[in-house]
């Protein structure tokens, strides 16, 4: 059985009100080039029923509690069967054929392949890895396909609730991996999302560079850098919103 070019995986809980448009975007995404996993929390809210009705067109499911977003991503890539693994939240959608469009850049030289991102509010993030990734994440989960091949040795970090991601993006980076920029926006996202806690993201952050970067020195500069720069970022926020 030939292998799906991508494996989509959205993780899931108490987001019925969006769940249906999430799914209705990878269903309608190119199905000779994917597969789609949905892996809930054990949603009490009607996602569990909302799921259920598209069940027949996906490469599986399941319900049952969890650790927390990156537990249920690892229990995703454990069950991928495709080239390639893309994360989608249970309240973004992916642009119409946007597989279809990017197929041709998913080439196995690369590790990771990103683009940009449009939130909710009219804001667009272009995704990258550079000597900025050292200071703070920089890629989007939503805008970013992963080779499997980085999770053969690889699982997300539990302990970390909100930026387990940038744990696998500066490792890249200090590995100097192979990775591909394409100016397109791969999906719509949602503000407000976890990541938008700036107290624990400056906190994880702060923590998963020390396992990247040598010298104390060195990280106590980053780390205060860090803060001034979300304090500046919580006033933006009250200014103007997520829109910055």
């Amino acid at each position: 059985m030939n292998r799906p070019l991508v494996s989509i995986i959205t993780v899931v809980f108490n987001a019925a009100t969006t769940l249906e448009r999430t799914i209705q975007s990878v269903l309608n995404q190119d199905r000779e080039l994917t597969e789609y996993w949905i892996i809930d929390g054990g949603s009490t809210d009607g996602s569990i029923e909302l799921i259920k009705k598209y069940e027949n067109q996906l490469a599986g499911w399941c319900s049952e509690p969890d650790k927390g977003i990156y537990d249920a991503m690892n229990k995703g890539i454990d069950r991928a069967n495709g080239k390639w693994i893309y994360f989608l939240g249970g309240d973004d959608t992916l642009k119409p054929d946007i597989v279809k469009k990017i197929q041709k850049n998913l080439n196995n030289k690369f590790d990771i392949v990103f683009g940009k991102v449009m939130f909710d509010n009219g804001h667009e993030m272009r995704s990258f890895l550079g000597p900025r990734t050292i200071l703070q994440n920089t890629i989007h989960h939503q805008s970013a396909f992963y080779n499997t091949s980085l999770f053969i040795n690889f699982r997300y970090n539990t302990t970390l609730k909100i930026v387990s991601e940038y744990d696998l993006h500066l490792r890249l980076y200090m590995q100097k991996a192979a990775t591909l920029y394409v100016p397109i926006t791969i999906a719509y996202c949602a503000t407000g999302g976890a990541s938008s806690n700036l107290s624990r993201s400056l906190e994880e952050t702060n923590r998963v560079r020390t396992y990247h970067v040598k010298g104390k020195w060195k990280n106590m500069f980053l780390s205060a850098f860090l803060s001034v720069y979300y304090m500046q970022k919580k006033i933006r926020y009250l200014a103007y919103g997520h829109r910055v």
